[in-house]
């Protein structure tokens, strides 16, 4: 599936891609990042990009799912690794939760938005509803 990309208020880009697609999203700096944790392979793929969004300039993830928990533990570590103190992470386990926080609170809603998600068709469907209103 090819990368959607969607005009929010302010000029903001929400794209919305796949986890396993190449690191370069073409979304300019700053951009957070919703990452999906659904299963254990999800979030260890999740896990294994960390290092690539945030050198792209990500500047906060926001993990989604029910390893999102889990996930948000291991960001913090890599994270905390690489001395990036100033990424923030956050996790939610309800899918609508984390739609609403990611597109209107995530880096106080002045970033650009990369959304990890195209293999959940129903929470890419409830990302694109939500941005619409």
């Amino acid at each position: 599936m090819a990368a959607r990309s969607i005009t929010l208020a302010g000029n903001r880009k929400l794209v919305i891609s796949s986890l396993g697609a190449s690191a370069d999203h073409s979304i300019q700096r700053p951009f957070v990042t919703l990452l999906p944790a659904f299963n254990p392979p999800e979030r260890q793929q999740a896990e294994a990009i960390t290092k690539d969004l945030i050198d792209l300039g990500c500047v906060e993830f926001c993990c989604v799912g029910h390893e999102a928990e889990q996930l948000h533990d291991a960001l913090d570590n890599i994270i905390e690794a690489r001395n990036a103190l100033e990424v923030v992470t956050t996790w939610h386990e309800e899918p609508s939760d984390a739609c609403e926080y990611f597109l209107y609170a995530a880096a106080g809603g002045r970033a650009n938005l990369l959304a990890l998600l195209l293999s959940h068709p129903e929470l890419q469907a409830m990302l694109e509803e939500d941005a619409r209103t």
